[in-house]
């Protein structure tokens, strides 16, 4: 494991993704209009071989997938603000 369990939570392993490049790639948000903060788990990085690649207008740093205190591989946040006044 790439994170730590929690008690009271059943696990699996997941089923294999063909091409991670391409479903991650495809699953990217295309139409952000005030991205304030973005952060990408570090395996996200290696899996889709991002090294000198672009995450269209996902950028910010590359981290160990947490999120609110908890460690969950494979994600991708992102903050958008928007004035709804």
């Amino acid at each position: 494991m790439h994170a730590p369990v929690f008690k009271g939570v059943h696990y699996k392993i997941a089923e294999p993704i063909d091409d991670y490049v391409k479903q991650f790639t495809s699953a990217m948000p295309t139409k952000l209009q005030d991205l304030t903060f973005s952060c990408n788990c570090i395996l996200n990085f290696l899996y889709s071989d991002l090294e000198g690649k672009k995450t269209g207008s996902i950028t910010g740093p590359v981290i160990f997938g947490e999120i609110a205190y908890r460690l969950l591989n494979q994600t991708l946040v992102y903050l958008e603000t928007r004035d709804v006044g």
